[in-house]
């Protein structure tokens, strides 16, 4: 059966923020790391629902639903899976392709994603190595500390460090002729076109990674140490890196305790991280350009007022304008915006570090409204107290007033234009310019019959919040009481015997995870592992719980390299009430990946005794066994038993 393309699928869940969608149909409420809200699926009094935004997934712990932004539509406004998928592509600006088998190409380009992801993760580290570790870092550590950032603010951010040179992340990542490729389309690298020489883009610079809603780095900012120029470089457009899109800074906040519902926007890193520091954390930046509508639609997801900080030179008002422009197709009724200038010589990290976050907070309370600024704006150098002045801003303000989402918004608008030119609403609407031809709607999808649609209902189901998150109620030792067949709540993906979890059948087995369930769930972490360090064969004999499904996700991980894919390919097994616990389990903080691989290799171990054990326990039931095989068998079995006492390096 045809089906939408599943890197299609994956792509659009990349750039959907679930938080975002979710707020916007159910009211969340930020707790800790995580969002919370009462459950849309079942009647509660006490909030239960929680979305991570780490890993975009959602949890309720009353009644089980879960699932990502596909099966969250599908659940909540009873959409067919491929409805659902149209609804999200349309709110992310994509269409969706013909549906077709996923082809070999749709799975090399998945792959090219997933290790871009990768290959910028690792440069991150490296420049975050060489802020330690590099010969010239005292220039890059004595320019922060002038700065006045510490340590912990720093961590916080990732800063790194790009040695002088021109092969530094070339030779530090041991790129080969293959991810050069993936290294220039990353924007990590530079070709010359008239040599094809290649070498660091980012070389003697302070290093700002870029992260996206999930915090996975998706490009990186440079600031110069010395006179060269540019003074501050910027990653170019990417297959994951798109400028007009993302706000830096934006997912250090949400990581951060700060439950404003307030968000400041800036013009630099610096300011970023001055103001994180001196206790101002709700703070993003626009990356080297104008304030976009995707941006504001971003703000207005997280936020209700948004503070835009300008310079008050003629430069800082032409961005305020623009940005204005920006904002208001994306203003509905409730949201609100102010325009900060500051004063002559300040910008928002000088102001902080010298007069403290009070200062910027006092500058904030006098702030214009968009609506004060918007009329101030278009009313400079005419003669309000005049026909003609009057008239003038009339026809400048009027394109304005139908732009804002919001119609309340809308409505006072018009009736504070009415008042400043002294023409009655009614005159105001008969003014308006005609509006737009509106374009032919596009007809509803036809009915089709649901593709398994659990292959994208739960993708990554990962751990975010802390262990002290007061939104998460963790049960000791993921000790979880199981839902039944819970494990494929949030939508039934076309399956007859997958139904919505009824939230009064909690009555699943309670106690600790097994041990195949505990390393299914660093596998959800670190998928690697199982190419790393297989499983030993003939485990899926074992009469031990759950050992088939650990088997099954051992061979989906070599299909699915990323975490979000392979819990997507997880949900279309038939395993239910595991699954259920997992999901609630996997909730939780991820270990560190030294302990993960730790925990992964001794169990290794202990399955690789027991596989022996029941082997030597057959050859001696079977009556006469073959003494050199069974002699083979005794001195492995003491080998595996002796390995497994020796501590791992």
């Amino acid at each position: 059966m045809a089906r939408i393309p599943e890197n299609f699928t994956q792509d659009l869940l990349a750039r959907t923020d679930l938080v975002e969608l979710i707020d916007s149909r159910v009211p969340l409420k930020k707790t800790g790391r995580n969002y919370s809200a009462c459950c849309p699926f079942h009647q509660e009094k006490t909030p239960s629902f929680t979305v991570a935004p780490d890993k975009q997934f959602y949890y309720c712990f009353g009644c089980g639903a879960s699932g990502n932004a596909v099966g969250f539509l599908m659940e909540y406004e009873h959409l067919s899976f491929p409805e659902a998928v149209k609804q999200l592509a349309s709110r992310a600006g994509m269409e969706v392709p013909e549906s077709r088998p996923e082809t070999a190409a749709d799975r090399q380009k998945k792959d090219r994603l997933q290790s871009l992801y990768d290959l910028l993760s690792r440069a991150e580290k490296f420049y975050a190595q060489q802020l330690r570790q590099a010969p010239e870092r005292q220039k890059a550590v004595n320019y922060l500390k002038n700065r006045g950032l510490s340590g912990q603010i720093a961590k916080t951010f990732a800063l790194g460090f790009a040695p002088p040179g021109y092969d530094n992340l070339i030779n530090g990542l041991s790129l080969t002729e293959s991810s050069l490729e993936h290294a220039l389309t990353g924007g990590l690298l530079v070709r010359k076109d008239d040599t094809g020489r290649t070498y660091d883009k980012f070389r003697d610079r302070i290093i700002f990674p870029i992260r996206d809603s999930r915090g996975r780095t998706i490009g990186f900012g440079g600031r110069v140490l010395g006179d060269g120029k540019p003074k501050y470089l910027n990653s170019p457009e990417t297959p994951v890196f798109h400028k007009g899109q993302e706000l830096y800074g934006l997912w250090e906040w949400r990581q951060s305790r700060d439950r404003s519902d307030r968000l400041y926007v800036v013009e630099g890193y610096m300011d970023v991280i001055a103001l994180t520091q001196h206790g101002v954390p709700n703070v993003v930046a626009t990356l080297g350009t104008a304030t976009t509508e995707d941006h504001a639609r971003k703000l207005f997801r997280q936020v209700n007022e948004v503070i835009l900080c300008f310079d008050g030179d003629k430069a800082g008002v032409r961005a305020a304008w623009r940005a204005l422009e920006s904002l208001l197709p994306a203003l509905d009724d409730g949201k609100q915006v102010r325009f900060l200038f500051l004063p002559d010589g300040e910008d928002p990290d000088t102001l902080v570090r010298q007069q403290g976050p009070e200062a910027l907070r006092a500058l904030t309370d006098k702030a214009d409204t968009l609506s004060t600024y918007l009329f101030r704006h278009l009313s400079e150098g005419l003669d309000l107290d005049t026909v003609d002045g009057r008239a003038r801003l009339a026809r400048l303000a009027l394109p304005y007033l139908d732009k804002p989402a919001g119609p309340v918004y809308r409505a006072l608008l018009t009736e504070e234009l009415s008042r400043l030119t002294r023409l009655d609403k009614e005159s105001l609407i008969q003014l308006k310019p005609a509006p737009a031809a509106p374009r032919p709607a596009t007809p509803p999808a036809p009915s089709e019959p649901s593709q398994e649609a659990t292959a994208y209902g739960y993708e990554d189901a990962g751990y975010p919040p802390a262990e002290d998150d007061p939104g998460m109620p963790y049960p000791e030792d993921f000790g979880f009481a199981d839902d039944g067949n819970q494990g494929n709540a949030g939508f039934n993906g076309g399956n007859p015997n997958r139904t919505r979890p009824n939230p009064r059948q909690n009555s699943g087995r309670k106690g600790p995870l097994t041990l195949a369930e505990r390393l299914v769930l660093v596998l959800l972490d670190y998928p690697s592992l199982i190419d790393q360090h297989p499983l030993p064969e003939g485990i899926d004999t074992l009469p031990l719980p759950h050992i088939d499904l650990l088997v099954q996700v051992a061979g989906l991980c070599r299909q699915n390299h990323s975490a979000a894919a392979l819990l997507g390919a997880l949900m279309a097994l038939e395993q239910g009430e595991t699954l259920s616990r997992l999901l609630k389990a996997s909730l939780k903080p991820p270990m560190a990946e030294e302990m993960a691989t730790r925990l992964w290799l001794d169990a290794l171990s202990q399955l690789e005794v027991t596989r022996l054990e029941a082997a030597l326990l057959e050859v001696e039931q079977a009556g006469m066994p073959d003494p050199a095989h069974w002699q083979a068998l005794h001195k492995a079995l003491a080998e595996a038993r002796q390995h497994a006492r020796k501590p791992f390096d």
